[in-house]
């Protein structure tokens, strides 16, 4: 079964996909109408909000997921939250440079120790 892709901000998506693609062996695939960033053959960030926002999820640690729920911008994502993935809504000004570190934080969670060498390296 195919699913439609829904871009809700397509700027915010470029941004995104300009962030994740910088890494190394990073590849983008449409899963369940979004798109997925992945490192390797895990999934480190996907685009897209519940509820057809703007927004990103990030596969983090659930102890830095504790801290980010306090905040409102953020949730556990819907069927995968217990293992630590974070949902971001894009609403108003966007704080890039946090979507970033969080970008970095969940690509350093599920790379390879090759890919993080090449990272380190660079």
């Amino acid at each position: 079964m195919t699913h439609p892709l829904h871009v809700a901000n397509q700027r915010h998506l470029d941004r995104v996909r300009k962030t994740c693609l910088a890494y190394p062996e990073v590849v983008e695939v449409v899963q369940f109408g979004a798109p997925w960033f992945k490192a390797g053959k895990k999934a480190f960030c996907i685009y897209g909000a519940e509820e057809r926002r703007s927004g990103a999820c990030f596969n983090l640690t659930p102890e830095h997921q504790s801290v980010l729920i306090e905040d409102e911008r953020f949730s556990k994502t819907h069927y995968v939250g217990q293992h630590g993935w974070t949902t971001m809504v894009f609403s108003g000004r966007v704080e890039w440079s946090l979507v970033e570190e969080l970008i970095d934080q969940a690509y350093r969670k599920v790379a390879l120790k090759r890919m993080l060498k090449q990272l380190d390296d660079a």
